[in-house]
C-alpha cells in the first residue's frame, strides 16, 4: 500500500510516502493547524505526512506508516494488529473512547477484544504537569480528570489517562487531545513547537478550578446540615412534639 523514500538532512530524518488513496506525494512534516487524519478521523497536530501540493490530505505519522504488529502497551500478552476496515469499525477506542472509523488496530486475543487509534498508541508516555510533577499514562484515571471533571469517559469506557505518582492528578487521553487543539487554535503555539507543553501552561487553571469545587462543596454541607434542622423544628412543632422539638432547636442552633 506505501512506498516509502527515506533522506536524511543533517540529523532530522524526512520520509515521503505514496498512498493510494491521493494522487501527490505525502512529506513528513510539521502540520501549521489541527487536522483530522484522512486514515483514522481522528485529530492530528505536530509531525505528520502532509500533500506536497498543499491539498488538504494528512495522516498521522501512524496512520502513514503503520507496523503490522504492536504489543498493547499494559500487557506483553497482547498482541495488537493493524487494520484498514473490517470487524471493529464504530468500536469505541480504548484509549480515547471515540469510534473506530477506518485505520486501527485491534486485539488478536480470543478473550478480550480491543481496538485502539493508530495515534492513540503513539501518545507521550509522560507528561510535565508543573515542576516537579510528572503525569504518567495509565490504563484508567485514578481521580476526576482535572478537565473534564469525571473519572471514567462514559459508562462502557473508562479511557487511558495521565496520571500523577499519588494519583490524586489526572487527565484523560481524550481531554488532552481537546485541550491542545483548543489552545492551537487560539494561536498559542505553532507547529513546530511542542503541543503537550500546553498541558504545563494549562495545569495551574484546572488546579484553580478543582479547589474552587473542593471549597463549594464544604460550604454546602452545613447549609444542608441547617435546613435539615429547620425542617426538624417546624415538623416537631406542628406535630406537638415537645421533647423533638427541644431536640431540634438544639441541633439547629449548634449548626
Amino acid at each position: 500500500m506505501f512506498v516509502c523514500m527515506l533522506s536524511r538532512h543533517r540529523i532530522s530524518v524526512r520520509m515521503s510516502i505514496f498512498n493510494a488513496s491521493h494522487p501527490h506525494i505525502l512529506v513528513l512534516n510539521y502540520a501549521n493547524c489541527p487536522y483530522y487524519c484522512w486514515g483514522c478521523d481522528q485529530l492530528g497536530f505536530g509531525l505528520s505526512y502532509v500533500c506536497s501540493q498543499g491539498c488538504n490530505f494528512y495522516l498521522h505519522k501512524q496512520c502513514g506508516n503503520p507496523q503490522t504488529l504492536i504489543e498493547y502497551p499494559f500487557s506483553n500478552k497482547c498482541i495488537l494488529r493493524f487494520r484498514d476496515g473490517g470487524p471493529g469499525i464504530d468500536s469505541p477506542c480504548d484509549a480515547c473512547g471515540k469510534k473506530i472509523k477506518r485505520f486501527h488496530f485491534r486485539c488478536t486475543c480470543t478473550f478480550h477484544k480491543r481496538h485502539l487509534h493508530p495515534s492513540c498508541l503513539a501518545d507521550e508516555k509522560t507528561l510535565d504537569a508543573a515542576n516537579g510533577l510528572t503525569l504518567h499514562l495509565q490504563k484508567a484515571a485514578t481521580s476526576k480528570c482535572l478537565h473534564c471533571g469525571t473519572k471514567d469517559l462514559w459508562s462502557k469506557v473508562r479511557g487511558w489517562a495521565y496520571v500523577s505518582s499519588c494519583g490524586s492528578y489526572c487527565y484523560h487521553v481524550s481531554c488532552v487531545k481537546e485541550i491542545i487543539n483548543q489552545n492551537w487554535r487560539y494561536g498559542f503555539f505553532t507547529g513546530k513547537s511542542d503541543p503537550f507543553l500546553t498541558i504545563k501552561q494549562h495545569f495551574p487553571e484546572d488546579m484553580d478550578r478543582m479547589n474552587q469545587l473542593v471549597v463549594a462543596r464544604k460550604k454546602q454541607r452545613p447549609t444542608r446540615k441547617h435546613t435539615k434542622a429547620v425542617l426538624s423544628v417546624l415538623f416537631n412543632l406542628l406535630t406537638g412534639n415537645a421533647l423533638g422539638l427541644v431536640g431540634a432547636a438544639q441541633t439547629y442552633f449548634s449548626s
